[in-house]
């Protein structure tokens, strides 16, 4: 569900709160009674424990007895979260009596990590918070360790003291990471430090366990100084000129932990580097003017404050007033400039902006944009959520600089809050990933020797029928795919790779039910590309389901989840749960605004505004938590979920509850290694990858980024030898525009006869040229460069042309020329121009493309990346023009301008003008100016 939709089936929510509570409240008193009568029956041979306890429990009356703990257990994880909560009792107080068993304790510890193993965002930081505070549970602990550990023992290890010893470790570690383990718990740390160091039993220290206890503690501290990681960034982080990470390569080549720790700070820099540069050239004041527009600047802004927030909803708290000026000086009809316009249009939910109040930058507030009503938006407000602030109390009312950060944020936060606190346990796939192994098993649910079925055939995983829709390394792609549980597949443009993904989907899901399958999960790293995929799966099937909000596709809507979502499938403690969590929200809030006006400038008022803010966060994060909780109940009777790789960051609990075991990446060159990472849980048993790395890598922000940054786990493997299956035959390119790529970008590349058979362009002598040129390039106050003769010779080429508009597009690697281009077209609204980037998966039958760059020194910026030059010139079909200086682009990369210069000479296809028929009537003239 959107934030639009507060409510899982649509209903006003002040209704939904008026009537739910009473009928939740009868519904779950009913339950509650069915339950215990359950746990009674179904528990004989407990009962005598829990009449022993009885005594104690009838003195705490919040207090569980081992029945319920025990019976709790064989719930599944989601029933037993929203039991406990949901429950009047309160599982984290005075669950451990004066006298108590050790089955009670074990159980104890083992529904607390199976609550935190959940990883709900939210309330998995408050169920650690709550476990730290346990002194009397680590104090029996502590005891436990002291017996099994120091003499008398003789150092058996016993089923429940093992899991015990697992359960606790996991734990200890888990709110380490979370940053809320208190002193008692580094206190334990630092004692289990002592006895596995000091204890005189060999035989205990050889338990796998005792050793993975002992490697993982060694690394923790022994006294409080954790900080719980945020990609959220400070004051100093911004007013630096360089970032005080220092990044490392994990110690060993098994060490998850701190292979995690290194993508975690990788992708922090990647979204922190330009942010800061930015910020310096604000200081400076040098990007005020000029560059106002193009990255989302305001120099007046202002916070408001709903005065009717008591009463709002979660989207409609705090405001960005983007016209504060026109309204304190009460316009009656004011205009929104250009620039006003364009940022109320296009700014996106999840966007971060930075709020100060002078270019000195002396104070800092973040915030993100959430969904705002289309009519708040006309009058000049967007829904912000704080985020952080630095240097400022009351925020509101204040006039202030706003500025978008220059790269999308929600991305980056899901995937960022993913790898600060997954669990290095279980790790999916880290044989492969970290450990480097390329020997492949076979997937855990595809035998070796089972038999599959296509359109009724039968055949075996690694060895297809022919009778696909395949051809010969297509199929022995499928192969590879149904037969490796990790598999890489490389397609050069136009060889099929989305062809070949929707008929490995087919045939999975054609055995789907005797291969106890569950939902297949596609991920891709953009939303057009999803939509692309989906609509060509939805010829196989409608068993789909398609998250996130981003879709441009009409035909898309009916498989998005927030239409699917169905009042009858939802608990009815999960409605209960979700009307608590809003509650509090709206409780904080009103505690938090409080707070705000009653701000007096002091330390101690600042910080209780901080830990406030803070404590928002936590319970905003429930509520989207909760949100998807709700989509699971959909999710698990479909056969398909799409989604892009950042919306399966936030998803990636609702995989553990599907225990999804198939995962399949689309563009996965140009998906981030921290993406990927994000999207696997302990439940994958299968991921294919399929992509080129010789077209686009992931983007960064920067585009001289470090090394690691810019390369995907798609590319890193294949750079590391590891086994691949490279499609050879294109269906797109005319055959000469082909052989332009080979062997330049590839080994080897050979066309289908279908594009044999594509007609010559009208009024034209050749299929593909290059057209060479001295006139001098424009670089803009932004950096960016312009090449005017280039642009009026294409559009007059275009117009010359007489294509339709749908058939042809102009590109160029830089988004001024593009822009420069648009701005001097005729009926520019018929033809797409485009960044070479933006067009990366995409084709047309007549593609002109401006290389711009033309300079005695040989600086052509982008075009010395093969990764680039490769998608330039792969995008056409029918047809590719170029025009460009070839003296400069053989100076700034002599090793591929060259070879592309002597392959166009080769084919007579470069000279001084178009190869046209007749003369091209000059329509648009270059400008003076």
């Amino acid at each position: 569900m959107s934030d639009s939709d507060d409510d899982w089936f649509k209903k006003d929510e002040n209704e939904l709160l008026q009537n739910l509570e009473q009928q939740v409240k009868q519904q779950v008193a009913s339950e509650t009674k069915e339950e215990h009568i359950e746990f009674y029956i179904r528990a004989d041979h407990n009962r005598v424990e829990c009449s022993l306890e009885s005594s104690d429990a009838s003195n705490a009356s919040g207090r569980f007895n081992i029945c319920e703990f025990a019976n709790a257990l064989k719930m599944t994880p989601l029933e037993m979260f929203l039991y406990f909560m949901t429950e009047n009792r309160d599982l984290f107080k005075d669950q451990l009596p004066a006298k108590y068993s050790q089955r009670r304790v074990s159980l104890y510890v083992q529904i607390l990590t199976v609550l935190g193993q959940l990883e709900l965002g939210g309330f998995n930081e408050e169920l650690l918070a709550a476990f730290a505070k346990q002194t009397v549970l680590l104090c029996h602990v502590k005891n436990f360790a002291d017996r099994l550990f120091e003499p008398p023992s003789k150092g058996n290890l016993d089923e429940i003291s093992e899991l015990l010893l697992r359960n606790i470790k996991w734990l200890l570690i888990r709110a380490h990471k979370l940053g809320v383990l208190e002193e008692t718990g580094y206190e334990l740390i630092e004692h289990f430090k002592m006895l596995l160091a000091r204890s005189q039993l060999p035989e205990l220290l050889k338990q796998p366990v005792c050793i993975e206890f002992a490697q993982e503690l060694a690394v923790l501290p022994t006294v409080q100084l954790h900080v719980k990681h945020e990609i959220y960034p400070k004051l100093d982080d911004l007013r630096g000129s360089e970032t005080n990470a220092v990044m490392s390569l994990p110690a060993a080549a098994g060490d998850v932990a701190g292979y995690i720790n290194l993508q975690r700070q990788l992708l922090c820099e990647a979204f922190l580097h330009p942010l800061r540069e930015f910020v310096q050239r604000l200081r400076a004041q040098s990007y005020v003017d000029p560059q106002m527009e193009q990255n989302l600047f305001l120099p007046h802004a202002e916070l408001i404050l709903n005065p009717q927030f008591s009463e709002a909803q979660r989207h409609s708290l705090i405001f960005m007033d983007f016209i504060p000026t026109e309204r304190k000086d009460k316009v009656k009809c004011y205009k929104f400039s250009p620039l006003q316009r364009e940022l109320l249009k296009n700014i996106k939910t999840g966007t971060l902006l930075c709020f100060t109040s002078s270019y000195d930058f002396d104070n800092l507030i973040l915030a993100t944009v959430g969904y705002t009503e289309t009519e708040m938006r006309k009058q000049g407000y967007l829904s912000v959520e704080i985020a952080k602030q630095y240097n400022v109390g009351n925020i509101y009312g204040k006039p202030l600089i706003m500025f978008e950060a220059p790269v999308f944020f929600e991305p980056y936060l899901r995937v960022h809050n993913y790898l600060s606190t997954c669990s290095a346990d279980n790790f999916p796939m880290r044989r492969y990933i970290i450990e480097g192994q390329l020997e492949i098993h076979p997937p855990a649910y595809i035998r070796p020797d089972a038999q599959l079925t296509y359109n009724g055939v039968k055949f075996m995983a690694a060895d297809p029928p022919k009778k696909t829709q395949l051809n010969d390394m297509q199929r022995t792609a499928l192969g590879a795919a149904l037969s490796n549980e990790f598999c890489l597949i490389q397609g050069p443009p136009g060889t099929g790779k989305t062809h070949l993904s929707i008929e490995l989907v087919n045939t999975l899901l054609q055995n789907a039910d005797h291969l106890k399958l569950g939902p297949i999960i596609v991920l891709t790293y953009s939303n057009e590309s999803l939509d692309k995929f989906l609509l060509k799966a939805a010829k196989h099937t409608d068993s789909i389901l398609r998250f996130g909000y981003q879709t441009r596709q009409p035909e898309i809507e009916r498989f998005n989840v927030r239409t699917k979502i169905d009042e009858e499938l939802v608990p009815h403690r999960l409605k209960r749960l979700w009307w608590l969590v809003k509650c509090e929200y709206k409780e904080q809030f009103e505690r938090l605004q409080t707070l705000h006006s009653s701000f007096d400038g002091s330390e101690e008022s600042y910080v209780a505004i901080l830990s406030g803010q803070e404590q928002l966060n936590l319970i905003a994060e429930k509520i989207n938590t909760l949100r998807n909780i709700f989509q699971y109940y959909v999710a698990r009777d479909k056969s398909l979920l799409g989604m892009t790789t950042s919306c399966a960051a936030r998803l990636n609990f609702l995989f553990r509850l599907l225990q999804s075991k198939c995962f399949i990446f689309e563009e996965a060159a140009e998906t981030p290694e921290a993406h990927v990472l994000a999207c696997l849980t302990p439940y994958t048993q299968h991921v294919i990858l399929i992509g080129d790395h010789k077209q686009l890598q992931p983007h960064t922000g920067r585009h001289h980024m470090q090394q690691g940054l810019q390369i995907s786990l798609f590319e890193r493997l294949i750079t590391n030898q590891f086994p691949a299956t490279v499609l050879n035959v294109q269906y797109r390119m005319r055959k000469c525009i082909a052989e332009l790529l080979v062997p330049i970008f590839y080994d080897e590349l050979s066309s289908d006869n279908s594009v044999l058979e594509y007609p010559d362009v009208p009024n034209m002598t050749s299929n593909m040229y290059f057209v060479n040129h001295k006139h001098p390039e424009e670089q803009l106050s932004d950096m960016s460069f312009v090449n005017k003769h280039e642009a009026v010779e294409l559009i007059n080429l275009l117009l010359y042309l007489k294509a339709k508009p749908s058939d042809i597009v102009i590109l160029s690697p830089y988004n001024a020329q593009v822009e420069y281009i648009k701005s001097i077209l005729p009926s520019r609204r018929l033809y797409c121009v485009a960044s070479v980037d933006s067009y990366q998966g995409l084709e047309a039958d007549i593609v002109l493309l401006s290389l711009v760059r033309s300079n005695s020194a040989g600086q052509i910026g982008f075009l010395r990346q093969l990764n680039r030059v490769c998608v330039a010139l792969s995008r056409a079909r029918c047809a590719l023009y170029m025009i460009g200086n070839m003296e400069t682009l053989q100076r700034g990369n002599q090793q591929l301008w060259g070879a592309i210069n002597s392959k166009l000479q080769a084919a007579n296809a470069i000279g001084t003008a178009f190869p046209c028929i007749t003369v091209p009537k000059k329509v648009v003239k270059m400008s003076k100016k």
